[in-house]
C-alpha cells in the first residue's frame, strides 16, 4: 500500500480505535461479576450484547456482536467458565486499554455531564492520602479540575450532576480504599448561591 492511501486511512483507523476503547471503559464500569451468568460459553456473545446495552442502549447490536469478537481474537477478553458460570473478562491488555480510555476522558472532561437538569443535590469529593501519595494526589486534583469540578478547600471538591461512575474508576485506577477518597451526596451545604452561578443551576 502506498504512503499516501495508507495516511488516508488513519483517521477512519484512529475513529475505530477510538470506538473500540469507548466499549472497553464500558466493560471496565460493568464490571466481570456483572458478565458472569449460567449459560453455555456458546451464548457469551449474547450475555455480552445485553449486559452492555442495559449500561449503554446505544450500542446497535450486529456493532456489539462484531466488537465481540474482535476483542476475543485480538486478546482484550477472555470467555471462560466458572462452576458452571460464563465469565467474560477483560485481560490484563483490555483493562490497560480500558483504564487509558478512561483517563483520556476524565483528562478531557469529556465524562460528567453538565447539560442535565439538576436534581438539588451537591456531590462532594473528600480525599486524604499520605505523603507517600503526593503524585496520586496531584493526578486526583488535575482529573477533578478537568471534569468541571470546584475546588472548596483542603482536598475538597465539589460537583453538581451525578458522578459516582467516574469516581469509582479513579479509585480503582490509583487503588484507593474508600477512607481514601469519598463521594459524598448532600442537598444542603449552606450558603451555595455563588456555586448556583458558576454551575449555571436551574432546578
Amino acid at each position: 500500500m502506498k504512503l499516501v492511501e495508507r495516511v488516508k486511512k488513519f483517521p477512519t483507523q484512529v475513529i475505530a480505535r477510538a470506538k473500540y476503547d469507548d466499549l472497553l471503559y464500558t466493560l471496565l464500569q460493568i464490571g466481570a461479576a456483572s458478565l458472569a451468568v449460567s449459560a453455555p460459553a456458546l451464548a457469551a456473545v449474547s450475555i455480552f450484547i445485553t449486559t452492555v446495552q442495559k449500561k449503554e442502549g446505544s450500542y446497535p447490536k450486529h456493532k456489539l456482536k462484531n466488537s465481540f469478537y474482535h476483542f476475543r481474537k485480538t486478546g482484550l477478553i477472555s470467555v471462560e467458565s466458572h462452576h458452571g458460570n460464563t465469565c467474560i473478562e477483560l485481560t490484563k491488555e483490555g483493562e490497560r486499554r480500558a483504564r487509558l480510555c478512561g483517563v483520556g476522558k476524565i483528562l478531557s472532561g469529556n465524562v460528567t455531564s453538565g447539560g442535565k437538569k439538576w436534581d438539588g443535590k451537591w456531590r462532594i469529593i473528600f480525599f486524604d492520602l499520605t505523603n507517600e501519595k503526593t503524585r496520586e494526589r496531584d493526578a486526583i486534583r488535575l482529573m477533578l479540575k478537568r471534569c468541571g469540578f470546584v475546588f472548596l478547600q483542603k482536598s475538597v471538591w465539589i460537583y453538581p450532576h451525578d458522578c459516582s461512575s467516574e469516581i469509582d474508576f479513579l479509585r480503582s485506577f490509583f487503588r484507593l480504599g474508600e477512607k481514601e477518597f469519598r463521594l459524598v451526596v448532600s442537598s444542603d451545604i449552606g450558603e451555595s448561591d455563588y456555586l448556583r452561578k458558576h454551575f449555571s443551576l436551574l432546578l
